[in-house]
Order: structure tokens, then sequence, then C-alpha cells
């Protein structure tokens, strides 16, 4: 999906905020300050690709040609695609906490590791 649909549903830095809290509560088995980094990274766009996934992979066909016509404006501000999950009854709030759930759940229990 386009960045710009997802910069309007969550953003990066809080991203980074949730996987410094969980990367806090696990022994992280990397030997420096660039592979922590570069894991940190990792974990982040895989937190990012999830939510993702879990958002646009459950859209129908029909939702999806939709949506990407919406996306192909550059004009249109987030409360379109706010009322686009709306319109469809998808509970965007309830599909970000399930994802970030899960992430957790499979990073604090050391599934999570090269994304």
């Amino acid at each position: 999906m386009d960045n710009k649909m997802e910069d309007y549903l969550f953003d990066r830095e809080t991203l980074g905020q949730f996987v410094d809290e969980l990367m806090n509560k696990r022994t992280i088995p990397v030997e420096s300050a660039d592979e922590l980094g570069s894991f940190r990274e990792s974990q982040i766009k895989a937190l990012d690709n999830r939510i993702t996934q879990d958002l646009f992979g459950g859209l129908t066909e029909a939702q999806a040609t939709e949506l990407d016509q919406l996306l192909g404006d550059e004009n249109q501000s987030p409360d379109v695609f706010q009322r686009f999950f709306e319109d469809h009854n998808i509970n965007v709030n309830d599909i970000i906490a399930n994802s970030v759930q899960a992430f957790s759940a499979e990073f604090l229990a050391g599934g999570q590791q090269n994304a």
C-alpha cells in the first residue's frame, strides 16, 4: 500500500517507540551498536508490514480497487481514508491493536528476529 495511507494510520515514531519498549524487555543477540540499530530498524519494518498486511489484506477486491482510486488522488486528506474504513465498517483501531499484540507476543517469545 502507498506510504501516504500508512502515514495517516500509524506513524513511524510511534512504531519505533513501541519496538524500543519491546527491546527493553528482551535480550537482543547483537554485538555492536550498529547491529542493534539494524535490528531495531528491521523490527520497525516487520511491525509496519504486519499492520499493513492485517489491515489491507482483509479488503475485498472491490474495496481494494476503491482504495487504490483514493490513493491515486494526490490531494486526498486523512479524512477521506478514515471515512473509507468507516463506510466499510472496518475497525482500524482493533486491527492495529490485534496486529501489535500478536507482534509483541512473537517478539517477546523470541520469534521476531530478522524481518
